[in-house]
């Protein structure tokens, strides 16, 4: 075999392998990646914002971020088969709004010790659109190519995003006396008592459905962790504890995803 019949069959297996992983069951997973991804900065700006710049966060920002560049980076290359290629634009643009306003802020705590709430607020709308716009393109793959994503799966991925809507809205009102201002996600935000009753009527809905033996393990984590900090969240106004509401979200979420895990 020629050096150059080797590099023309090498480079059509690369092609073939990048086709082969292009399916809707690849795109959702990309998309729900990228949302959570993206609230996860909104959450982890705010603990930055509200405990002195602590590093630790803004060590979490930079995580975030690189797992959304690398689910966006699949999911554009698989935009035109999931029919979402102007989505996937109009996306590009609203992250990169985003991600300016989120930059910029970071660098007035670093430089000057506070970011600028209208700026801030900004940031805020700009997140929620964003995550939307991902939610909704979520959708949209389904419908345009006739894939399902597996029940359980489906239910676990909701439970997240819920999760992750949730710890953002309450660490912007926890690590401020001016949170509520922070939001930036308008009128029509669910509170964080809906967004409490939202998960428990999810996680009750996937607590009734049959699953794999790994999964159940996951979910009696979930459950276990989601009934000891709901009442946290819910008695916000009392006693506010964004770190702890933080920690556990995020053990909520691992479980989560390893109870997707489990399906693969």
């Amino acid at each position: 075999m020629t050096k150059l019949t080797s590099v023309l069959l090498g480079a059509a297996f690369v092609c073939i392998s990048q086709i082969a992983a292009a399916t809707p069951e690849k795109l959702t997973a990309d998309l729900h990646a990228m949302r959570l991804a993206a609230a996860s900065m909104v959450t982890n700006f705010y603990m930055f914002s509200g405990l002195e710049a602590d590093a630790k966060y803004s060590r979490q920002i930079d995580k975030a971020l690189k797992r959304y560049t690398a689910a966006r980076e699949s999911a554009e290359a698989q935009a035109d088969e999931g029919g979402i290629a102007p989505a996937m634009a109009d996306i590009r643009g609203e992250w990169q709004r985003f991600f300016e306003l989120l930059e910029g802020n970071r660098s007035d705590i670093l430089r000057q010790g506070y970011p600028e709430i209208r700026l801030v607020d900004d940031m805020g709308k700009e997140g929620t659109q964003l995550v939307t716009s991902l939610s909704a393109a979520y959708e949209t793959v389904q419908l345009n190519t006739g894939h399902q994503v597996v029940p359980a799966i489906a239910k676990a991925r909701q439970l997240a995003y819920i999760m992750a809507e949730m710890t953002a809205l309450y660490t912007a009102e926890g690590t401020s006396n001016l949170g509520y201002l922070f939001v930036g996600t308008g009128e029509n935000t669910d509170t964080l008592g809906e967004l409490a009753d939202s998960f428990n009527r999810h996680l009750s809905a996937l607590e009734g459905m049959t699953l794999a033996p790994a999964a159940k393990g996951q979910l009696r984590n979930v459950v276990s962790k989601w009934r000891f900090v709901e009442e946290r969240i819910r008695n916000h106004n009392e006693n506010s504890v964004p770190f702890l509401v933080v920690s556990y979200s995020a053990r909520i979420l691992e479980h989560l995803e390893k109870l997707e895990d489990s399906y693969h």
